[in-house]
């Protein structure tokens, strides 16, 4: 019984961190999933002139309410790397806002990063897939890939 409890309790918290990290994350797709790729395969770019290959945009995804201590945006970094390589992804351009400019008593930090998918590996079907999803999100319809 008592290991039951136990189990029961670290199965509540892990459900409990699980559910943090999803409420602070949006994501809003621009362009269709791909297959998912090792996140260390993922370039991360903090300036447009460090991209030199052409790229569509797969979508923005935003990591709100992040401390403004190095180790938090480390890790926000980290898992907006692996978000990015599950959906199959080449690269995220990174961006934040930070309340404190603003003037907030207590400051957080919102990520703000860019899912790149590289045109000049693309197959003619993928970049299909791309242009049809442009189109269809213009429409506001939905589409199934």
């Amino acid at each position: 019984m008592k290991k039951l409890m136990i189990c029961m309790s670290l199965c509540a918290a892990l459900a409990a961190c699980a559910g943090i990290n999803q409420a602070n994350m949006d994501w809003i797709p621009i362009g269709p999933e791909f297959p998912a790729k090792a996140s260390s395969e993922i370039e991360i770019f903090t300036d447009r002139s460090q991209i030199t290959r052409p790229y569509g945009n797969l979508g923005l995804l935003r990591i709100k309410n992040l401390d403004p201590d190095r180790d938090s945006l480390k890790r926000g970094v980290q898992r907006g790397r692996r978000f990015v390589a599950s959906k199959g992804g080449d690269a995220m351009f990174l961006g934040q806002y930070n309340s404190a400019e603003d003037g907030a008593v207590n400051p957080k930090v919102t990520l703000i990063i860019y899912a790149l998918k590289y045109g000049d590996n693309l197959t003619e079907e993928d970049r299909k897939a791309m242009d049809n999803f442009e189109v269809e999100a213009a429409l506001n319809q939905t589409v199934d890939f």
